[in-house]
C-alpha cells in the first residue's frame, strides 16, 4: 500500500500554538513528536518508509523534513500553492497512476486514533475494497452531535449519502440513526479509479491537474480552483465504499478534543498549556493556553467562537504567524 500524507492547513482551530507558519500537524500536541511524525509512525508498518509521500505546500516543506528526517526529499510533494485537499489529492493520484497504479490512502497528517493497530486494519479492510470501488471511505461512529464534522450515510458499506457541517439540531438527529457516520477524511483507492470518476464528475479540475502534471508550471496550479476532495469528487462519485473506523479517531481540530485526549491539566477540568505557570482560581471548562503569538482563554462551550475571533486578529494584523510553544 502507498501511503499519501496530506498536510495543508492554516493554523486557525488550536491558535495560538497552531499558527498559518506553523499549523497543527507540526506542533507535539498529544506528545514529544509532533502529529505528522506519530502518523507516520503508525502507517510506516503498513508501507515501509519507501511507499510513504506527503503532499504539502512548498512553504511546509522544511517543516516536513525537520519533522520526518527519514522521508526521502523526492517523496515530499510540493504544492506552488496552497489549494485545499482536492487538488493535491488529484494530483498525487494522476503520478501515482503513471507509476504502477498502486492501491493508495490519502491520510490527513493532523489526526489521531487511540488504537493503532485497529486503524492499521481498517485500512487494509479498505486496500482489499479498492479494486471494487472508485473509492473507500473510513468512517467513525459519531460519540456526539458534532456540526463542525461531515457525515457519510452508509448501510452495509455502500455509501449513499454525505452531509457536511449540518446545523446542530440536524447533527443531532443524523446521530442518532446508525446510518450516519463521522467522515474521517480518510480515502483508500487505486488512483486510475479515482481519476475515472473524478473525470466524470470534476473534469475541469481534472484537466487542470493534468496539465499542471505535464507543464509542472506555478501558475497551472495557481490556476485551480481551492476546493476539498469532499465537495469536488466524493460527495458527488458513484459507487463509494465505506469502512468503518473503530479505533479512537479524532480530528484533533478543537481545544475541547485536545483535552478529551490529554485528560484534563486540573480538577476543574481546565487545559492548561503554557512554559509558564498559571494560576486561574475559579475557572472551570475553559482552554487557557499561552504561546508565542498570543494567549487563549476560551470557554469550552464558546469554541465555536475562536476561528472568527483568530480571522479578526489576523485582518486586523495582530495575530502574528508565530511559532507556538507548548
Amino acid at each position: 500500500m502507498r501511503i499519501l500524507l496530506l498536510a495543508g492547513g492554516a493554523g486557525t482551530r488550536l491558535w495560538p500554538l497552531s499558527t498559518e507558519d506553523r499549523p497543527k500537524q507540526f506542533l507535539p500536541i498529544l506528545s514529544e513528536k509532533s502529529l505528522i511524525a506519530e502518523v507516520y509512525e503508525r502507517v510506516r508498518p503498513l508501507a515501509g518508509d519507501e511507499r510513504v509521500f506527503v503532499a504539502t505546500a512548498a512553504a511546509y516543506a522544511r517543516l516536513v523534513r525537520e519533522a520526518l528526517p527519514d522521508l526521502a526529499p523526492e517523496r515530499i510533494l510540493c504544492e506552488p500553492a496552497r489549494r485545499n485537499s482536492g487538488p493535491a489529492l488529484l494530483a498525487a493520484a494522476v503520478r501515482f497512476a503513471a507509476d504502477g497504479d498502486p492501491v493508495t490512502a490519502a491520510i490527513p497528517a493532523d489526526q489521531t486514533v487511540r488504537d493503532d493497530g485497529a486503524f492499521r486494519a481498517a485500512l487494509s479492510e479498505a486496500a482489499s475494497l479498492a479494486d471494487q470501488a472508485s473509492v473507500v471511505i473510513l468512517t467513525a461512529v459519531p460519540t456526539r452531535p458534532e456540526p463542525d464534522f461531515g457525515y457519510v450515510e452508509h448501510q452495509g458499506g455502500r455509501v449513499s449519502g454525505f452531509t457536511e457541517k449540518p446545523r446542530p439540531e440536524q447533527a443531532q438527529r443524523l446521530t442518532g440513526t446508525g446510518r450516519h457516520f463521522w467522515n474521517a477524511g480518510i480515502f483508500v483507492f487505486r488512483p486510475s479509479r479515482l481519476l475515472a470518476e473524478a473525470r466524470r464528475v470534476a473534469s475541469d479540475l481534472v484537466r487542470g491537474v493534468e496539465t499542471f502534471a505535464a507543464t509542472g508550471k506555478a501558475a497551472d496550479y495557481e490556476a485551480l480552483p481551492n476546493i476539498s476532495i469532499d465537495f469536488a469528487v466524493m460527495e458527488k462519485a458513484s459507487d463509494v465504499r465505506a469502512v468503518a473506523l473503530d479505533a479512537g479517531w479524532s480530528d484533533v481540530g478543537t481545544w475541547r478534543s485536545v483535552r478529551e485526549l490529554r485528560g484534563p491539566s486540573d480538577a476543574a477540568g481546565n487545559l492548561v498549556l503554557s512554559p509558564v505557570p498559571v494560576v486561574a482560581p475559579g475557572v472551570r471548562d475553559t482552554a487557557i493556553v499561552v504561546g508565542e503569538g498570543g494567549v487563549l482563554v476560551l470557554p469550552f462551550e464558546r469554541e465555536g467562537e475562536l476561528r472568527a475571533a483568530v480571522d479578526a486578529l489576523r485582518a486586523a494584523g495582530r495575530a502574528p504567524s508565530a511559532r507556538g510553544s507548548r
